[in-house]
């Protein structure tokens, strides 16, 4: 008895009394129920009055953010987050005369608490997601990746401070055991760490969007870039093959780029007319008369005069007379180096239709039409003989 009377007064100096209610079994289920179905109407209330209500509000407005910031998916989290935050107020302390059981529920409670705010939180990071994805100037940026890192970071931390409620640890301390064990989450997260730095580089250096046009032969993609993400790029080449690639590789290999080929409207046109030699000829006074007239613009030729010299000078005023051809731009026809097949003379401009279809017709245009003047100043393209030319040759 006198072990029993010594122990109470110890207690009563460190601040503890014997005065904590003792509740009966039922009466500890009926608190319980109590406050669960008070988190349940508060629960429905939010979310069948207050946030319809809310939706209601944004609605009204004339913006399109408040829509996608209040989403279905933030005010159910919403309401879940305000039930849990009401019953970790208050089922612990049915369990303030077992310690032990209170400890293990407020740790328990605390923890869903933390998952459902990470879950509350990355709903918002999706929500910022779709509207930047509405704004013209970000909606070509590739986001993506940032705002899934936001979410890895999000989740990171949710787990440390899981870990310190779980633990009765300080989050420091938890930081500093995992910095033991850094390589090996260096090892375990390497590709979504590379991916990291490099939507950091992709997004600081503008190097690539969703909807450009890239080239790297080195792993057959020639296509248009559909998706960038953390960790991986997807492609949907030409051939409407879709080729995915890890995301880090973009910014430690080299890539073509056709952006800047639609954002200037201005796409190029190359065309090799193979001239045949023996119909390259020196110009007689009269013929340079005739031709001068067709080709009001030629300056005159120093030395002999050719008729392949006014053939280039005639595509090049056909070229700045045509309505597709960006005159502002490079236009040349030159004459490359020789060869076995001919003179290649190269007709080098730009247009302004960058679509494919429409640009291949009037690159097939142009050359129909540098094929067919050729007879006009005394000219035939070169081609190597074939079973027809050996028939003819043999009547």
């Amino acid at each position: 008895m006198s072990t029993s009377l010594d122990m109470d007064n110890l207690l009563s100096e460190m601040g503890f009394t014997n005065e904590i209610t003792q509740l009966t079994a039922l009466e500890r289920a009926v608190s319980i129920g109590v406050i669960l179905a008070v988190c349940v109407i508060i629960f429905f209330v939010c979310k069948k009055l207050l946030f319809p209500f809310i939706k209601h509000l944004t609605h009204k407005t004339e913006t399109t953010w408040d829509d996608h910031l209040l989403n279905d998916k933030v005010l159910n989290l919403g309401s879940y987050l305000l039930a849990a935050l009401i019953a970790n107020m208050f089922i612990p302390n049915v369990f303030s005369d077992r310690p032990f059981t209170k400890d293990v529920i407020d740790r328990t409670l605390s923890i869903v608490i933390i998952f459902i705010c990470v879950r509350l939180i990355c709903a918002f990071i999706s929500s910022f997601h779709v509207i930047t994805s509405e704004t013209e100037s970000l909606r070509q940026r590739p986001l993506k990746g940032l705002y899934q890192m936001l979410k890895v970071i999000v989740i990171c931390i949710g787990i440390i401070l899981a870990f310190s409620v779980l633990l009765d640890e300080e989050p420091g301390l938890i930081l500093t055991g995992l910095g033991a064990s850094a390589a090996i989450l260096m090892l375990v997260f390497k590709d979504s760490i590379m991916g990291l730095v490099a939507g950091i580089q992709i997004n600081a250096y503008d190097m690539l969007r969703p909807g450009d046009w890239i080239v790297m032969d080195k792993h057959n993609i020639n296509g248009e870039v559909t998706e960038v993400s953390l960790n991986i790029i997807k492609i949907r080449n030409w051939d409407n093959s879709i080729l995915t690639l890890p995301t880090h590789l973009i910014t430690s290999e080299s890539f073509q780029s056709w952006r800047n080929m639609r954002e200037t409207n201005a796409r190029r046109i190359t065309i090799t007319v193979q001239i045949d030699v023996n119909s390259i000829t020196t110009l007689s006074p009269q013929q340079q008369e005739e031709l001068q007239l067709r080709v009001p613009d030629c300056p005159p030729h120093v030395g002999t005069a050719t008729n392949l010299h006014y053939y280039r000078y005639y595509m090049e005023a056909f070229l700045n007379k045509h309505p597709r051809v960006v005159g502002e731009r490079t236009l040349m026809v030159r004459i490359l180096p020789a060869g076995n097949t001919g003179i290649p003379v190269e007709i080098y401009c730009f247009t302004d239709e960058t679509v494919w279809v429409p640009y291949e017709h009037i690159r097939s245009e142009i050359a129909e039409h540098a094929y067919t003047v050729l007879p006009d100043f005394g000219l035939r393209a070169f081609q190597s003989p074939s079973g027809y030319d050996f028939e003819h040759l043999k009547n």
